[in-house]
């Protein structure tokens, strides 16, 4: 049988995900939790993996443009505190614009709103800063319509001006295969914990039909 460390270093390497960020608990099947532990300890030492944060680790990977490795990436780094920490996490309304195609600010850091008390981890040129805030306001963490939700209270402002052509973003996100569909039902299945003002812009965009996909370019900048 295949010691802990070959077992944790063969899961990684074949991972779907190339990037993905990995935790301990991810390894519960491989031995015990001492096991574990020493183990990735073991590959960390060998320079095998890469040590991100205390519980937190990947598989360097070169850029082939650059030559240079690459940094963790960071909603893989998001993912894996939450499991480590079994936590709800949230990112803010900037980043989740930036993530959907909404805006081409680029935030300074990632802010992500959290139930739990966690140090700010530093990645490269990026950091995420991980804010405690009350349960209220991680109603929607980890669902599928998270990203669109918190992307839409960031853009209120500008919505009378650039409504259509969000929406129009949007309505393309939701008809986008699987992704889309899930994101979809949960706002349908979730009207209710929208603020009061969103609930109009949302079934409006939930009015779509099932088409393709139709990128468009980032709607607000800074």
């Amino acid at each position: 049988m295949a010691s802990t460390a070959n077992q944790i270093y063969d899961r990684m390497s074949h991972d779907p995900q190339p990037s993905k960020v990995w935790t301990a608990r991810d390894f519960a099947d491989t031995g015990t939790r001492s096991a574990v532990d020493v183990a990735l300890h073991r590959l960390r030492s060998d320079n095998r993996i890469r040590r991100i944060d205390q519980g937190l680790y990947d598989l360097a990977r070169t850029n082939q443009l650059t030559k240079k490795i690459s940094p963790p990436d960071y909603k893989s780094v998001i993912q894996a505190v939450a499991r480590r920490d079994g936590a709800k996490v949230l990112v803010d309304g900037i980043t989740a614009a930036n993530n959907l195609g909404l805006t081409n600010a680029v935030p300074a850091k990632v802010v992500v709103w959290t139930d739990a008390r966690v140090k700010p981890i530093q990645l490269d040129q990026m950091v995420i800063d991980f804010k405690k805030v009350a349960p209220s306001r991680l109603l929607w963490a980890d669902r599928p319509a998270a990203q669109l939700v918190q992307a839409l209270i960031w853009l209120r402002d500008v919505l009378p001006s650039d409504g259509d052509k969000i929406a129009k973003r949007l309505k393309s996100i939701l008809n986008d295969g699987d992704d889309g569909h899930r994101m979809r039902k949960d706002l349908q299945d979730h009207l209710g914990d929208l603020p009061d003002w969103l609930v109009p812009i949302v079934k409006d965009i939930l009015k779509s039909d099932a088409t393709a996909p139709d990128p468009l370019p980032p709607i607000r900048g800074q």
